[in-house]
């Protein structure tokens, strides 16, 4: 977010930002899903590389 007068970033201190458990689990899983899919990404494009190049 950017503020409209001066286009500049709206920045939220952490102490005014309260997170309850179930987001902060949310997050953390979604995180989680994502650093896994990123590796079956990497392995399909190895194994695919290796195939080509043999």
């Amino acid at each position: 977010m950017r503020n409209k007068k001066n286009n500049t970033p709206i920045v939220v201190s952490s102490h005014d930002v309260h997170l309850d458990s179930d987001y902060v689990q949310w997050i953390h899983d979604i995180k989680e899903r994502f650093r896994g899919a990123q590796l079956k990404v990497a392995v399909k494009v190895n194994s695919e590389q290796l195939l080509f190049n043999w």
